[in-house]
């Protein structure tokens, strides 16, 4: 008699799943259901959703000033990798997106180009989250590297673990998984990337590349493989990112298979960004697997970043530099307590407060780089060139980059203890102006910054001066260090900028 009543318990509990998959549109055997729930990140509604909360407000705060069009996150197991992929979801969370594709490595199949998965939906604890069919099938259509092999996708955990961040972040945004050879070649790559722009163009697509780092080398040679990687991607370089995670093993590191888990996601990603408009990068906070076991024999490294388009106003000389702000004692006392602040409460993990500000000069919208020194040693360095904000608020968020953002220092970041001996020194930038020829740059007085294509990179007005560089050294210093260039590349087809810059130091 039990045994009766079971079956009939679960022959009505199954009809009424076809039911209710029926009046959602969706058929019950196109629903991939999860392989890696309970194992990868908790297998229940209410501990996946606690910790997914729980990193969401860890996550540091960095505010992206534009239109963000990718993401890059790694699929490690959550307990590990977690936190690093929320920071980057944090900076999309409540944004307004078509779809999101997913690209990750295939780890189970070997493909020829790429798998498009063609369920309907994909389930993991917190419910079903839809895919968007029909453009599954123009991607499909528009491209000959991508077919549909299932397989590739039943046991795909790079593609599994970002849903759930997804669903929090970007609740009801329908998503298109896409697994891909892990070393497809840089013209396929490209060519995989173009046809989804194509696909894509005129509507709001977000991009999501999900990738690891380095896998299996120690603790301090994953820091080493990993930041160069990092310098990569901040540098939007595609190419030299495929080429580094081949030529890197003839370092013959011990223990280290690569420095990317399927290059071909992150590179593809980058490439169809660009091709969207994106010109700027974010590098958001590094963190390897020793940094939370504590094991650091044999270490997986963890990366994240964000694409965006941001536009920067050019001063093609129709108007001088700006003159420099007269700010008052006082002003400069308020201007270093918001970015003192700022940082304190960053590093302690707790919300920067609204700042009350009606100091004139703190209110005149201005560009910012924010550094950071402990006894004349680097500790951060980040800006922002666009005359778009309030100056105050800019150095509140320069400030909190420059000690929690720049990945050169993730593995010794600045920390609460020693901030009493940080100086702040902030320099307010003119607009860019653009030259014609390099003999326009004056040491000392100009910062540079050099473009081509999608690369970019300055250096402020002081670096010539403390390295005791000339005009060309400069120049070549800033090609090669900060864009990612041939160090002749000013004397090509790049776009030089120059710009003045208003220093002020908290230890004066």
């Amino acid at each position: 008699m039990k045994h009766f009543r079971f079956d009939k318990a679960a022959g009505i509990c199954i009809a009424f799943l076809f039911l209710l998959f029926s009046l959602k549109g969706i058929s019950a055997d196109k629903v991939r259901n999860p392989a890696r729930a309970g194992q990868f990140y908790p297998g229940t509604s209410r501990e996946l959703t606690g910790m997914i909360e729980g990193f969401l407000r860890q996550a540091g705060r960095v505010d992206v000033l534009g239109d963000v069009l990718a993401i890059w996150t790694p699929h490690a197991g959550y307990e590990f990798s977690g936190q690093i992929a929320a920071n980057a979801y944090r900076l999309i969370q409540g944004n307004t997106y078509d779809a999101v594709i997913i690209i990750g490595p295939s780890h189970y199949v070997r493909l020829q180009g790429a798998s498009i998965g063609d369920w309907s939906a994909y389930r993991t604890p917190l419910g079903l989250v839809s895919v968007d069919t029909a453009l599954v099938d123009e991607i499909r259509a528009g491209s000959d590297l991508v077919e549909c092999i299932p397989s590739a996708h039943r046991h795909e955990h790079s593609i599994e673990v970002q849903i759930p961040f997804i669903q929090t972040v970007l609740p009801g945004v329908p998503i298109v998984p896409m697994v891909i050879r892990g070393d497809l070649p840089y013209g396929d790559a490209k060519k995989l990337a173009q046809s989804i722009v194509r696909t894509i163009r005129g509507r709001r697509v977000l991009l999501l590349a999900s990738s690891d780092m380095s896998h299996f080398p120690s603790y301090r040679d994953a820091y080493d493989v990993d930041l160069r990687v990092l310098d990569r991607v901040a540098n939007f370089d595609a190419k030299g990112l495929l080429r580094f995670n081949t030529t890197v093993l003839a370092e013959n590191r011990p223990g280290l298979d690569c420095a990317l888990c399927g290059p071909s996601a992150l590179i593809t990603v980058m490439m169809a960004a660009q091709e969207l408009g994106a010109r700027r990068v974010t590098v958001l906070p590094y963190a390897n697997s020793g940094d939370v076991t504590g094991e650091r024999h044999r270490v997986v490294g963890y990366g994240a970043a964000v694409f965006y388009r941001e536009g920067f106003e050019e001063n093609d000389g129709g108007e001088r530099m700006l003159e420099e702000i007269s700010f008052s004692d006082a002003e400069k006392r308020r201007l270093f307590q918001i970015a003192r602040e700022s940082v304190l409460c960053a590093l302690s993990r707790v919300s920067i407060p609204e700042f009350s500000v009606e100091e004139p000069n703190l209110l005149l919208k201005r560009g910012v780089f924010v550094t950071l020194t402990n006894r004349g040693r680097l500790r951060g360095c980040i800006g922002h060139f666009d005359a778009d904000f309030p100056l105050f608020r800019i150095v509140s968020q320069m400030a909190t980059a420059a000690a929690t953002q720049d990945y050169r220092f993730m593995y010794d970041p600045v920390s609460v203890e020693e901030m009493s001996e940080i100086e702040i020194k902030i320099s307010v930038l003119s607009p860019l102006m653009k030259i014609d020829s390099v003999d326009e740059i004056e040491v000392g007085k100009h910062g540079i910054y050099v473009k081509y294509g999608s690369r970019g990179g300055t250096y402020l007005p002081e670096v010539a001066v403390d390295m005791g560089w000339d005009r060309i050294e400069f120049l070549e210093h800033c090609c090669v260090e900060k864009a990612g260039l041939s160090k002749d590349a000013w004397k090509k087809d790049a776009n030089i900028y120059i710009y003045s810059s208003q220093i002020l130091s908290d230890k004066e």
